[in-house]
C-alpha cells in the first residue's frame, strides 16, 4: 500500500476553494468606470449629438449574469462617447440627432478555473431620430483575469467580464466613428 501525503498549503487552498464555492459568494455589480475603455480608435468626430438606450431596466440583465446591468453598460457607452467625442455631445432623452442602442445579448462566463475569459455579444444600432437604420452590428468580444489577480473565483469572472465589454465599447464606438454621418 502506497501512502501519498498532500502538501499543508495545497490541501488548505482547495478547503478555501470549496467553502467558497459552497458559500457562493457573492459579487458587487459592474461600475460603468471599470467598463469604459481607456482609449478608443477614432476616425471621425462626429457634429450631431447623440442619445443612448438600452431597451431594458436597471435590473442586472440575465446575459451578464448578474455582474452587469444595462444601465450601466448604458452609461460606460456614454462616459466613453463623451471622452472620445464620437459624437458632440450625448443627450439624455429627446431631442438628439441619432439614436444609439447597445444592448448585451450574451456573455460566455467558465464557473469555475483559475483564469476566467468571458466572450461577450453586443448589440449595435444606430438610427437617425426619424427611425432611418444607420448601422447594426452585432460585436464579440472577450476579456480575461488571471489567477493572480483576485482570490476569489466571481472576482476574477466579475473582472473577465468587465474587460470584455470595455472591448466590445472601443470596437463599437471606432466602428461608430468610421460611419459617414
Amino acid at each position: 500500500m502506497t501512502l501519498t501525503l498532500i502538501p499543508r498549503g495545497l490541501a488548505a487552498a482547495a478547503i478555501l476553494a470549496a467553502a467558497a464555492a459552497m458559500t457562493g459568494c457573492a459579487v458587487a455589480p459592474s461600475t460603468p468606470a471599470a467598463m469604459a475603455p481607456e482609449s478608443v480608435k477614432t476616425v471621425h468626430q462626429h457634429p450631431a449629438s447623440v442619445s443612448v438606450i438600452a431597451p431594458t431596466s436597471k435590473e442586472p440583465n440575465a446575459a451578464g449574469k448578474g455582474i452587469v446591468t444595462d444601465a450601466a453598460v448604458v452609461d460606460a457607452v456614454v462616459a466613453s462617447i463623451e471622452k472620445t467625442k464620437t459624437f458632440s455631445r450625448v443627450v439624455k432623452g429627446a431631442g438628439a440627432d441619432y439614436q444609439l442602442s447597445v444592448v448585451l445579448m450574451s456573455a460566455d462566463l467558465p464557473a469555475f478555473g483559475m483564469s476566467f475569459t468571458c466572450k461577450t455579444e453586443m448589440a449595435w444600432s444606430l438610427k437617425k431620430t426619424d427611425g432611418t437604420a444607420v448601422w447594426q452590428e452585432v460585436l464579440k468580444s472577450e476579456g480575461t483575469a488571471g489567477a493572480g489577480e483576485a482570490f476569489a473565483g466571481t472576482e476574477r469572472a466579475k473582472m473577465a467580464m468587465e474587460r470584455s465589454v470595455r472591448e466590445n465599447i472601443a470596437q463599437g464606438l471606432a466602428k461608430v466613428s468610421g460611419l459617414s454621418l
